[in-house]
């Protein structure tokens, strides 16, 4: 280039590094210009009023050509360049599954269905390679493929897949027959047993000496030890000041149902050792699998085991709640008839307990049996009030107290009591009809997620995969949960109408 000047780098092979050319212009040149064509197209446009030289940088992926015209002392003078190759962008990788399922020592075709293509090279998956040799599939366990491919540039692309080592669902081995026919034998033996059970009690009031006296069953024998095994937990937790203000939340359901039999730290022992089952449960099951379970899967079983008594006690409060509202009604009819025939409010409440059954009934033997031990009747109530936090009760309790203070008509108190109540009840059954649509499209929402994930994993059960074959998978689906969770919490609230 004696016209126009020097360049250090007159064209370049394929590369995926920045290219710098170095213009210098020759002594006689008073000023130039330069183009950058990209891909055939003009990218750049630079003019230099002066002789120095320049520094062309290129650092994009294309093909680039540089046209310099150069204004000298004798005239004009164009120069072109070659070409320069840059490529910067990796390989894509498309694999059909990401997690394969095989017997141990069973051969697979892992580069079946993969797919590798670049923007330069085009299709390059004749240069897949993988490290399949480097993996014992002889053994059990979760083995990482790896998929590798590297363009003419170098750029390099890779993708991880997943394979179990594990026996196929339809290949069982004898052990696994064996275990298998014997659990299921188990099962089958303890259903039998328990109807026996079942029939004992039932035909053992029609008997004057009771069937098999003094013997307890399988099951009663589980549950007291299991129970036993719980004290021991509640004694070794009553130590800690933070375990003793934990339990203070389950009072209510030692309140509700328990009979004084728990106290609220047996509660949460109860939750510890429902946790471990569902562990021990989890790897009984991952052991017929012959699977080798990872830090989430012990985690996991856990943490459900330990918070699913939570929803089956809250289950059972809010039952046991509604059953006593529903219920409270019959109660004050009784007691006010009660009044308009002459017996006090003792009899009354024993009136009641006679009369109705179930969870108002048991309610109504304690307020009589603590009004037996000596409390007063608006001690009797109160307490009453506090077990079952309904503000029918919370009202019932202030006006007997107001009664017994300043005296005053019974009779008519509970009257209005009684209207008041039956008014209330009319009005929620008015609500619930009026908000009926609104409460089964919230519950269609709820659920609709639950089945669009089912019927995916039916239709391919590796779609959602990769969610379990990662850490990042794992915090997806932690976030999903989270988001879920707060979704069904806000509508739950919003569809809530207190009176």
């Amino acid at each position: 280039m004696n016209e126009v000047g020097t360049l250090n780098i007159i064209e370049s092979e394929l590369a995926n590094k920045d290219i710098v050319v170095t213009y210098v212009p020759n002594t006689f040149v008073t000023s130039y210009e330069y183009t950058i064509y990209k891909d055939d197209v003009v990218y750049k446009n630079i003019s230099v009023d002066n002789g120095d030289k320049s520094n062309i940088k290129l650092d994009k992926t294309g093909n680039y050509k540089i046209s310099i015209k150069a204004i000298t002392l004798k005239g004009d003078a164009t120069y072109e360049t070659g070409i320069y190759k840059i490529d910067k962008e990796a390989p894509t990788i498309e694999v059909s599954k990401y997690n394969y399922t095989i017997s141990p020592g069973e051969n697979i075709d892992v580069l079946k269905d993969v797919k590798a293509t670049d923007n330069i090279d085009g299709d390059i998956t004749k240069s897949i390679t993988t490290n399949k040799d480097t993996l014992n599939l002889k053994s059990f366990g979760s083995k990482k493929l790896t998929y590798t491919v590297v363009d003419a540039a170098g750029n390099i692309a890779t993708k991880d897949i997943t394979i179990n080592v594990t026996y196929q669902d339809y290949l069982l081995n004898f052990n696994q027959i064996i275990l298998i026919i014997g659990l299921v034998g188990l099962l089958i033996f303890l259903l039998v047993l328990n109807r026996v059970v079942i029939l004992e009690k039932r035909f053992v009031k029609y008997t004057v000496n009771p069937l098999r006296d003094h013997t307890k069953s399988i099951f009663d024998k589980i549950g007291i030890k299991l129970q036993s095994i719980a004290y021991r937990i509640s004694d070794s937790l009553d130590r800690f000041e933070s375990a003793r203000k934990g339990s203070k939340r389950y009072q209510k359901y030692v309140d509700a149902f328990s009979n004084n039999k728990y106290s609220a730290i047996d509660f949460i022992s109860m939750k510890i050792i429902t946790a471990f089952t569902f562990l021990i449960a989890t790897i009984i099951i991952q052991t017929l699998r012959f699977r080798i379970l990872n830090i989430f899967e012990l985690v996991i079983p856990m943490v459900i085991g330990y918070f699913i008594l939570d929803i089956i006690y809250a289950y059972k409060y809010n039952k046991y709640r509604k059953k006593i509202e529903k219920d409270l009604l019959q109660a004050i009819i009784i007691m006010n008839n009660c009044f308009k025939s002459g017996r006090s409010i003792t009899q009354a409440i024993n009136i009641v307990a006679e009369q109705l059954d179930g969870a108002i009934s048991d309610e109504f033997k304690k307020m009589s049996l603590e009004l037996s031990f000596g409390l007063e009747i608006e001690v009797v109530f109160d307490r009453f009030a506090k077990r079952i936090k309904l503000e029918e009760a919370a009202y019932l309790t202030s006006s007997l107290s107001v009664l017994n203070k300043t005296g005053g008509n019974i009779i008519k108190v509970f009257t209005s009591i009684e209207k008041t109540l039956f008014n209330r009840q009319k009005l929620n059954l008015e609500l619930k009809s009026l908000t009926g649509s609104s409460r089964i499209i919230m519950y269609a929402l709820t659920v609709m997620p639950i089945l669009f994930v089912l019927v995916i994993s039916f239709i391919n059960k590796d779609y959602y995969a990769p969610l379990f074959t990662s850490p990042l998978g794992f915090i997806i689906i932690g976030i999903i949960l989270v988001l879920y969770v707060t979704y069904i919490i806000v509508v739950r609230k919003i569809m809530k109408v207190r009176m």
